[in-house]
């Protein structure tokens, strides 16, 4: 496991930093352009092309949880729920904006309804429509506050969330694995410890700092962000990857699988992977610096 996830990890990283690049590089010539489109593009479709992987995977748990759950219906609301986050203009009065959302959850749960309902077979559609509603509104809106970021600011300020998170896993895992003596919370997660999470944490923080270092040399458009500050953010954003992965891991556990997939070797499914960033998301919208 440990080598494959030598090799996916790095493809996968190298693949990202080329996507955040020309990202960046499309941004750039819109403007140039005068052209309306939004910042974030690759990373919106990104995320569109991994929804129904995601979906799949939240459909595998609901069956071994003999839940029922509508699959086309939880991609396509994932879908919806991205793309109407990344065209939502910057002008929309507020009211507008929970207008719409409220306007899609409500839809959705009607239109899941019904066609969990068109086999005639009522038993377990109000569970399996608010499974597949919550499930798909928790990944597709937990992503879809990273477009709101990469709104605000360089798509490399959304590589650093991403790299401030996963540098506490890695630092987490090789800390555990040669360290750790005090499970963290067993009945969860057996594999994390409390060694593991300080590691991880310590990870995090210096990874911060070291990119708000570099945030503040070489972006020069973007805010200053203070070092004491950004090591803080590291701590909290680490504190709150290992939330959710905690919370992916209580959906896995529920369900009797280890991992959510085997779509990406060593790693697990696109749920392994995006699972930390979920809970981190919301609070690196809030708390990083505005321009």
């Amino acid at each position: 496991m440990l080598k494959h996830r030598l090799v996916t990890g790095p493809l996968l990283s190298i693949a990202l930093i080329a996507l955040i690049y020309f990202d960046n590089q499309i941004s750039c010539i819109a403007r140039e352009c005068g052209t309306l489109l939004q910042p974030g593009l690759l990373i919106a479709i990104l995320a569109i092309l991994a929804a129904p992987l995601a979906a799949i995977e939240f459909g595998a748990m609901a069956t071994r949880l003999q839940m029922r759950c509508s699959t086309p219906m939880l991609t396509l609301l994932m879908e919806i729920w991205i793309i109407a986050v990344y065209l939502l203009p910057e002008t929309m009065p507020v009211a507008k904006a929970i207008a719409l959302f409220a306007s899609i959850l409500v839809i959705g749960f009607a239109c899941t309804v019904f066609i969990l309902a068109r086999s005639k077979k009522l038993a377990g559609v109000l569970s399996g429509a608010t499974y597949t509603v919550a499930t798909s509104s928790y990944v597709a809106l937990g992503f879809g506050l990273l477009l709101l970021l990469r709104r605000d600011h360089s798509a490399w300020w959304v590589l650093g969330v991403i790299a401030i998170v996963k540098m506490c896993d890695t630092g987490a895992f090789f800390i555990g694995c040669n360290f750790g003596r005090r499970k963290l919370i067993p009945w969860i997660s057996p594999g994390k410890t409390v060694e593991g999470l300080v590691g991880g944490l310590a990870t995090a923080s210096i990874t911060a700092t070291f990119l708000a270092s570099a945030n503040n040399h070489w972006l020069v458009d973007e805010p200053t962000i203070p070092l004491v500050y950004a090591a803080f953010l590291g701590v909290l954003f680490g504190l709150l990857g290992q939330l959710g992965d905690l919370l992916m891991s209580v959906f896995k556990r529920d369900s009797g699988l280890k991992d959510a997939s085997t779509v990406l070797p060593g790693l697990g499914g696109v749920l392994d992977v995006l699972d930390s960033l979920l809970v981190v998301a919301p609070i690196a919208y809030w708390l990083l610096p505005s321009a």
